[in-house]
């Protein structure tokens, strides 16, 4: 009997000290919706609501790579256009 009350003492201390150990993972990263972007350029890209939205290199080599149509390889203040 007196081991069995030690085990429920003890055992939320072992619970406890073994959360503590576990590192917590953050994500530093911003997801973006590949498929709201109406043309991608290096430094951004305009969204289907025409707004303009600056994004990392990782990002837009990931859209160049997957929708090279609607890719411009310029800085979006070169297309006087805009894209449309």
């Amino acid at each position: 009997m007196k081991s069995l009350k030690w085990a429920l003492l003890v055992a939320p201390i072992i619970a406890m000290s073994a959360s503590a150990t576990t590192p917590a993972i953050a994500r530093t990263g911003v997801s973006i919706d590949l498929g709201n972007i109406a043309v991608g350029y290096r430094d951004g890209y305009y969204d289907r609501g025409h707004s303009y939205h600056r994004w990392g290199h990782a990002d837009a080599m990931r859209y160049r790579d997957r929708y090279h149509d609607n890719y411009r390889d310029m800085a979006h203040s070169r297309d006087h256009n805009r894209g449309w």
